[in-house]
């Protein structure tokens, strides 16, 4: 899997499960569960796309997008009288992307360097905890049970999920659902937080007010965990004031199941290398019975011979870029799909996606100058077998 089908899916993934948190599970009173469930979204999210299972790699749904959608393309470069001032949009959202993490990481240590000045330097008003380092100000009446609200903030880690959620939005700056996880993060946060303070003052009314009373209090950085915090006040208040959730909508965290499983098949259905994948398949056929069924899936698939290496040296000596195609800036993948035959030799060829300009036909011409492939085998037998091919037409200066 290339870095751009990494970041692809994984923000992909991360989509999916806030959207899934934020139709069914932001609303309910489970804090600590929306807690486990946003981390582990997050984590899940990057580590999904590089996994891979026998599984749910041969599933039907995985077979089509293995050869269908994805693919590991074969890069194949325009050379010689290309425009030497083109640049792709490829390699632009690259640059950009990665100066992007550079800007966002220099802005998280400054702000970072911000807290520690904060610690050593505290404004005497303001209340705030971060990770162990707690300061809640003498001046303040409701001292004591700031001071639990932020032990609690302390004592369950979270300036560590704030820190972790930082880390995610340098490398994912682009996606802006990553910016509304972390308000999601930060609310239940304080949800949390607000539900342990409320068993020392046993009145929500009384807490409510003292939110309220905390209006004209600055947030000092978004880094630390502040006892007032006004863009979430309003949110605190009515988590406060309504009732406890049922148990039985403790189901409704089940629907992350059926989303797990759906991005695993597509996972392991991108890692997954452009060759055919075992059968089930065990129906043995007597010698002399001619066999011209033809496979998609076999016991060992064929393959070019030296390895895939060599076959993707064939194709760079041989693929010329199409002038009309380099003269229209024209990139794309071509899908080319063929038999394998009983003797290597490949026939029954057919361009399944083609961005045009002469694309697909080269690929077609360079393809039929193949040497013959070790053939794919089935139950002991050489068999006929059908394989996709992607390749990548991409521009370069």
């Amino acid at each position: 899997m290339n870095p751009l089908q990494y970041i692809v899916l994984a923000n992909l993934f991360l989509s999916a499960f806030f959207g899934l948190y934020v139709l069914l599970l932001k609303n309910e009173t489970f804090f600590l569960i929306n807690r486990i469930y946003l981390l582990s979204s997050l984590l899940l999210s990057f580590i999904l796309p590089l996994i891979h299972t026998n599984w749910f790699g041969e599933s039907a749904i995985a077979e089509q997008i293995k050869y269908s959608v994805i693919g590991n393309p074969i890069e194949v470069f325009a050379t010689g009288q290309a425009d030497a001032s083109h640049f792709t949009f490829f390699q632009f959202a690259s640059w950009a992307y990665y100066a992007g993490i550079v800007v966002f990481a220099l802005h998280l240590l400054i702000r970072l360097l911000a807290v520690k000045k904060i610690i050593f330097k505290s404004d005497g008003q303001s209340s705030y905890s971060f990770f162990k380092k707690i300061y809640v100000s003498d001046s303040n009446s409701a001292s004591q049970l700031i001071c639990e609200h932020e032990n609690i903030h302390a004592a369950q880690w979270h300036s560590a999920d704030v820190l972790y959620m930082e880390i995610v939005i340098v490398f994912n700056w682009f996606n802006p659902l990553v910016y509304l996880f972390r308000k999601e993060l930060k609310n239940v946060h304080e949800f949390i937080a607000d539900e342990g303070a409320l068993k020392l003052s046993g009145s929500k009314k009384d807490y409510a007010i003292l939110l309220v009373s905390q209006t004209f209090e600055t947030p000092i950085n978004n880094l630390v965990n502040s006892f007032f915090n006004q863009k979430l006040l309003k949110q605190r208040i009515m988590m406060i004031q309504k009732n406890k959730s049922q148990k039985s909508a403790l189901l409704k965290y089940l629907l992350a199941v059926p989303l797990f499983v759906l991005m695993l098949t597509l996972s392991s259905a991108t890692i997954a290398k452009n060759e055919t994948v075992i059968s089930s398949e065990k129906t043995i056929l007597p010698p002399q019975q001619k066999d011209t069924r033809i496979f998609t899936a076999v016991e060992h698939a064929p393959n070019y011979p030296g390895g895939v290496d060599i076959f993707y040296k064939f194709l760079q000596q041989n693929i010329k870029y199409p002038a009309e195609a380099r003269n229209k800036k024209i990139e794309g993948k071509v899908f080319v799909s063929f038999i394998v035959e009983k003797d290597g030799s490949l026939s029954t060829f057919k361009v399944l996606r083609d961005p045009g300009a002469g694309c697909g036909v080269e690929a077609l011409r360079v393809m039929k100058l193949s040497p013959k492939w070790n053939p794919g085998i089935q139950n002991g037998h050489k068999v006929r077998v059908q394989y996709t091919l992607p390749i990548s037409f991409t521009l370069k200066a």
